[in-house]
């Protein structure tokens, strides 16, 4: 249950979860390296496996517990851990170079954030969709809205049905796990997390089909059953995209034409 509130299971944590990602992490919200990060958490704790509202009472007592903590923190001795700068050069010298984590460290760099959320988008490898999953949700708690998230979540409902494929070095596994059994465990890692972010962007966008879109899965997700959830997303996602496309036109924020360069031709349907 301790491991629920570490950092393994936070968003702003983005490339591991409780079955995927091995070595350390990288924290967004810190911009610190996490040495151990199933033992290491914070009060800015944000569960990847269910939507925020869902679990906000115990987030907030979490919260309450280490609210003494400015940063990063021992989840079992309550202890403060500095905060360590990423090192490119290093990861190199110790042969632990990790694509993933070295790309989180450059987020806070990159501008516009969302150039480096879609590049993580449209690919079959479960890593990379969890981290794409866990950076959408990190940018709309930033940014506390849906109108600059929107597209980003359009991009996570086109491959939401897809089943996720592991590379047998990322995935965190016990003693005597088959290679078969901790990749189809980590599968539901990553669709708690792609469901989650599409569950927090119904809140932020007041739709409460999205808030509540687990519940339209006919039993399904509750099950583990993936073929029966993978056919049950391919149905919902259509009328999800469309729930999303329709309020924004309604509210006159999808996709607005540029105002900087008149000269240039918007793309127009011929």
């Amino acid at each position: 249950m301790d491991e629920l509130f570490s950092c393994r299971n936070c968003i702003h944590n983005c490339g591991q979860s409780l079955l995927i990602g091995q070595g350390s992490g990288f924290c967004l919200q810190h911009e610190s390296v996490i040495r151990d990060p199933e033992r290491t958490t914070c009060k800015y704790l944000h569960r990847k496996d269910l939507p925020s509202f869902v679990v906000d009472e115990g987030t907030r007592e979490h919260a309450a517990e280490f609210a003494g903590f400015p940063f990063l923190v021992s989840l079992d001795r309550k202890e403060s851990i500095e905060r360590i700068r990423y090192s490119e050069k290093l990861r190199w010298e110790k042969g632990t170079f990790d694509p993933i984590i070295h790309a989180l460290a450059q987020y806070s760099k990159v501008e516009p954030r969302w150039i480096l959320i879609s590049a993580f988008s449209g690919g079959v490898d479960g890593r990379c969709s969890l981290t794409h999953s866990s950076l959408v949700r990190h940018y709309m708690d930033r940014c506390d809205t849906w109108t600059s998230s929107y597209h980003l979540v359009l991009g996570l409902l086109e491959e939401i049905d897809i089943q996720p494929q592991f590379d047998p070095r990322v995935l965190v596994r016990s003693q005597g796990t088959a290679e078969a059994e901790a990749a189809e465990e980590a599968t539901w890692d990553v669709v708690f997390a792609r469901l989650a972010a599409l569950q927090e962007y119904g809140w932020h966008a007041g739709l409460e089909p999205l808030m509540w879109a687990s519940d339209t899965l006919n039993g399904s997700l509750a099950e583990l059953n993936w073929p029966r959830l993978q056919a049950e997303l391919a149905t919902q996602r259509g009328s999800w995209i469309g729930l999303i496309i329709d309020t924004a036109k309604q509210h006159h924020e999808f996709f607005p034409p540029p105002d900087s360069d008149a000269r240039i031709r918007q793309e127009v349907e011929e």
